[in-house]
């Protein structure tokens, strides 16, 4: 019977040979062909097993929250991948990195605003400190091995699709040395943020002025305010907070506003309040984080009441809505509460827009500062500076020893560098606000058109509207990650989606927002027309005459936050245009190699390591056990598992088994 399967054996091989030995005879004709003349019924592909993995190299600019989610998660992500990220500051942080202003915190509860797959049982607020924050994304870069990919202090300054390479061609300067490097990569991830480009508002003769000039983005901790008279521009977030934590240590301020803006209770109804008293609201105590350490359910289960608060549906969004109606008592009670019940001050200070339009803000102590008698709340505009103080439009001018600029930043959706396209195509002029269509007409949030291997991260459309922004971040990067996977697994070069799709997904958008409050008439770098205003010398701009895309939400995704996860879930190729690489221009399927996997040739070297020559090796003997040991990669029954833990909805469906 031996003799028979081995005469069986012998000539199925032949077989196989003679099979092998035909395909191989076209396969240098093949090469010269072109795939529009290809007439053969055979192609041989190149005589090695499929690896699917590839090396690609990826950029990444910034190392603000969606910097580092992108960091960490595309390096684990993607397989044989090299990450490179460059950071213009001197650490990790982003906007948590530059602002350092007295009493700047978040006003989203710690334990929600963390990465989802390192929670941290250790944070000493309900809502963090900066420091705490920075110090949070340090220990990330660290205990997830980013570090060493992150160059400080390194611009990036222009970014070019060579379509010669299928590659982006990336320019860095140092700011220490002011040497300009080049660096090349296969992907060009733009994760830069909005909040970290200093704004100073455009007032003739400010650079006249003789006494301290700050922004709070560039805060002196050398200046002495005590005692000072003291001039505060802007009622944003960082001029909410920084007027409650000066107020009691000034002889004076001057509080100019350009616009009025809502005071909720809470960034989110199930949240607890931060007071005057207690701006970070409740402390955790040692007892309370030694149980969330020790009790990973525990902690679990908070997490989860917590930021289940942050989904739902908006129906409160809806402008005229009785939600929105019930939104703006609720907000009026509160504001009324801390003006301590003065009608006139509340009448001062109350917004003619639906609460929603510009984003709530909380600021604890805001209000309550505003009733100081040694605080003066002027919303003139300022016309110019003088070489002591401002001059608003009534004429007036009012003398001050610092100006502190609380005016946010600039940039906005438009990328801050020239990032030039398929044809020679800047970015920064196809979404200005003087083209066509005048604003940021992204695909999906995350990818223009002509734009190949180009992503981004927490621009416009990027953000579903709950949810937080870590969460928002880590979504945004798998999404990246499975694309990227797409074009190193199968024979691609390059993918960028149509403007056909890009123009659906935006008509979408610009029908969604139409009857949301965040449309209404309110100045909010929700919009682009908040660059018109940062632009105006007055700061300040007649929007009526503004193109009706400049009033477009730029920010938001059409949808709540898991409307955004669901429909990222699984990339719509059949939105793109794909690039082929060049081993691949005769038959598509060149990557199919010789049949075999480079994860079973691995596999079959682990397992004969150390046999002897005619030794047989038992399953489970010989260098067997290492094929498992090496992070899966040589594993070729990662499908089998433990009884009782086979998860069918996940089964064959896991891209790294």
């Amino acid at each position: 019977m031996s003799e028979v399967r081995e005469s069986l054996a012998a000539e199925r091989l032949k077989t196989i040979q003679q099979h092998l030995s035909l395909t191989s005879s076209i396969s240098d004709v093949a090469a010269n062909l072109n795939s529009s003349s290809i007439t053969s019924e055979k192609y041989t592909p190149k005589a090695q097993p499929y690896e699917p993995f590839r090396p690609v190299k990826t950029i990444i600019v910034g190392t603000g929250i969606s910097g580092v989610a992108a960091a960490v998660l595309l390096s684990k992500k993607v397989r044989n991948h090299t990450v490179k990220v460059y950071e213009k500051n001197s650490r990790v942080g982003g906007t948590w990195a530059i602002n350092t202003y007295p009493g700047t915190r978040c006003d989203v509860p710690s334990h929600a605003y963390q990465l989802t797959f390192a929670p941290n049982t250790k944070w000493t607020e309900y809502y963090p400190k900066q420091s705490e924050i920075q110090e949070y994304y340090e220990n990330i870069i660290t205990d997830y091995g980013i570090r060493d990919k992150i160059s400080f202090s390194h611009e990036v300054t222009k970014a070019t699709w060579l379509p010669s390479s299928s590659q982006w061609e990336v320019q860095v300067t140092n700011l220490l040395t002011g040497e300009t490097v080049v660096d090349q990569a296969d992907f060009f991830v733009s994760a830069p943020g909005r909040l970290n480009s200093i704004h100073f508002p455009p007032i003739p003769g400010l650079s006249d002025f003789k006494g301290k000039l700050i922004h709070t983005a560039a805060w002196d901790h050398n200046y002495d305010y005590k005692g000072k008279k003291i001039a505060i521009i802007g009622n944003g977030a960082s001029g909410q907070q920084i007027l409650p934590n000066l107020v009691n240590d000034v002889a004076h301020i001057d509080h100019y506003v350009r616009s009025k803006v809502w005071i909720s209770p809470t960034f989110r109804a199930e949240l607890h309040e931060a007071t005057s008293a207690a701006p970070g609201g409740p402390k955790f105590s040692a007892e309370q984080k030694k149980e969330w350490e020790q009790d990973p359910a525990s902690y679990l289960k908070y997490r989860k009441a917590l930021e289940s608060g942050f989904h739902g549906t908006l129906a409160g969004s809806v402008k005229g809505s009785l939600q929105n109606q019930a939104l703006r008592e609720s907000i009026v009670k509160t504001m009324l509460k801390r003006l301590n019940g003065d009608e006139e001050w509340l009448a001062r200070v109350l917004p003619n827009y639906a609460p929603g339009c510009k984003r709530l803000t909380p600021a604890p102590g805001y209000l309550e500062s505003l009733l100081q008698p040694h605080v003066a709340y002027i919303p003139d505009a300022i016309v110019s500076a003088t070489a002591t103080g401002l001059v608003t439009a009534d004429g007036k001018t009012r003398e001050v020893d610092a100006i502190i600029a609380a005016t946010g930043f600039k940039g906005g959706y438009v990328p801050r560098f020239p990032t030039i396209g398929i044809d020679g195509v800047d970015l920064r002029g196809k979404w200005g606000y003087e083209s066509t269509p005048g604003y940021p007409e992204t695909y999906f949030g995350v990818m223009a058109p002509s734009f190949p291997n180009y992503f981004f991260l927490l621009q416009a459309q990027g953000n579903g509207q709950g949810g937080t922004v870590p969460l928002q971040a880590e979504t945004t990067a798998t999404y990246i990650a499975k694309v990227i996977r797409k074009i190193q697994t199968q024979s691609y070069s390059s993918l960028n989606p149509t403007v056909e799709a890009t123009r659906d997904f935006n008509a979408i958008v610009s029908s969604y927002f139409e009857d949301k409050v965040t449309t209404d008439t309110c100045n909010s770098w929700f919009k682009p027309v908040k660059q018109h205003i940062i632009n105006s010398p007055t700061n300040s701009v007649d929007t009526t005459n503004l193109s009706s895309n400049a009033q477009r939400v730029a920010i938001a995704w059409p949808g709540t936050g898991h409307h955004r996860f669901d429909i990222l879930r699984d990339p719509r190729w059949e939105d793109f245009h794909f690039g082929r690489r060049r081993d691949a221009g005769v038959n598509r399927y060149e990557y199919f190699g010789n049949g075999d996997t480079a994860r079973e040739t691995r596999f079959i070297a682990a397992k004969n390591k150390g046999k002897k020559d005619g030794e047989d090796v038992r399953w489970e003997g010989g260098g067997w056990q290492e094929s498992f040991e090496d992070g899966g990669k040589n594993d070729v029954t990662p499908y089998l598992k433990e009884v009782g833990k086979v998860d069918l909805e996940l089964l064959h469906e896991v891209w790294n088994e």
